[in-house]
């Protein structure tokens, strides 16, 4: 498991003060085997140039020109399902714009992973 491909979605909507801390946070992981794939919801603030500032292969990004819907929890699962459709990883990270991994967290998960094959799903809490 520990050297598949992690996949970390991310879906933004108008985040553009977070959105570089959270890109560098995902590319600084200790485990290095990511892609980082962005969604960006019609962003209106500053989100485009901060994401056009990435020149790295591990991070693709789909600029979404158009809201699909009226509510804001439907265009982001809509952002997720397109980054799922795109993403290649074995096991998959969900992550807002304004969230922020530690260091070990792709590694600390995958451990979980491995030390416990029954294993289908995690959620892990935030805390500030």
């Amino acid at each position: 498991m520990r050297k598949n491909l992690v996949s970390i979605l991310i879906t933004n909507y108008n985040k553009a003060k977070f959105l570089k801390k959270n890109i560098e946070h995902c590319l600084n992981q200790t485990y290095k085997n990511i892609e980082i794939l962005v969604f960006d919801d019609s962003s209106t603030d500053t989100s485009h140039k901060i994401l056009k500032q990435f020149r790295n292969k591990k991070i693709s990004v789909i600029y979404n020109k158009k809201k699909k819907y009226n509510s804001g929890p439907l265009n982001q699962l809509y952002g997720i399902n397109n980054l799922f459709k795109k993403s290649k990883g074995k096991i998959i990270f969900l992550l807002d714009s304004d969230d922020f991994f530690l260091k070990k967290k792709v590694n600390y998960i995958l451990k979980l992973f491995e030390n416990n094959k029954n294993l289908n799903f995690v959620q892990d809490t935030a805390f500030i």
